[in-house]
């Protein structure tokens, strides 16, 4: 099956839709999502009405977490908890609701799908995965072959040989003939990349050949732009997206 993963959408319904379309051209299958659906953007209700319709599989980033959460203890930027706090107060409780029905992680074709880390189950932490270090610990909890990851904004994969970890940039290959016992993959974000690389990203991931295509795509960065501004969101959300950081 070819798999459409994608994650970290951030309300951005431009780089949603526009990395949807360059997917179902490709022949994607079925879509999934490694949460974070929220955040960060302006167009959360949009997103998550994108989300439901086309029934993309997903999980809960710890911004869709976050959400849910009527208490504001949350170790993460003031700009990040103003977006949240903004939400809160205008989403439909409906919309809440669903958020809070989205699980810590899941799989799909035999593949694993978690946002930060296979630690993470109920919310309390969210780990990043960055390093071969944070990446092992992952491992012993992963029995799949396979598994992608979000929260990092960066497209990487980790191979785990013999007890050792190696970290490389994502790029497309065919995983059946990378040297390799198990596989940890970040397909990068849809709605807010951190690469420096201002496209949309995201994978299609050919479950029985295990090829793994990353795909970048352009989509209107200005009215995503625009959308923040208009919202009265920090002005340094709009001023990242141009370049990718």
């Amino acid at each position: 099956m070819l798999l459409g993963v994608i994650g970290d959408i951030h309300g951005n319904i431009e780089a949603l839709t526009a990395t949807y379309e360059a997917l179902k051209e490709a022949g994607c299958q079925k879509f999934v999502c490694t949460g974070d659906i929220v955040g960060y953007g302006a167009s959360p209700l949009e997103c998550i009405d994108f989300v439901r319709d086309k029934k993309i599989h997903s999980i809960r980033g710890n911004h869709d977490h976050y959400t849910t959460q009527k208490n504001t203890d949350w170790n993460i930027q003031p700009y990040a908890k103003q977006v949240i706090q903004w939400m809160q107060n205008t989403m439909p409780q409906d919309y809440i609701d669903w958020l809070d029905t989205l699980p810590y992680h899941t799989e799909v074709e035999g593949v694993q799908f978690v946002h930060s880390s296979l630690e993470c189950t109920d919310g309390k932490s969210w780990p990043y995965i960055l390093s071969a270090q944070s990446a092992l610990f992952h491992f012993f909890l992963q029995n799949s072959k396979c598994c992608f990851y979000g929260h990092t904004h960066i497209p990487l994969i980790f191979i785990l040989n013999r007890g050792n970890v190696t970290i490389e940039m994502l790029t497309t290959r065919n995983i059946a003939k990378t040297k390799g016992e198990k596989f940890l993959f970040n397909s990068g974000s849809v709605g807010q990349p951190r690469d420096f690389d201002s496209r949309a990203a995201s994978v299609l991931f050919d479950t029985k050949k295990l090829d793994i295509t990353l795909f970048r795509v352009k989509y209107n960065v200005e009215q995503t732009q625009l959308k923040i501004l208009a919202a009265g969101l920090p002005s340094q959300l709009a001023e990242r997206l141009s370049s990718g950081q």
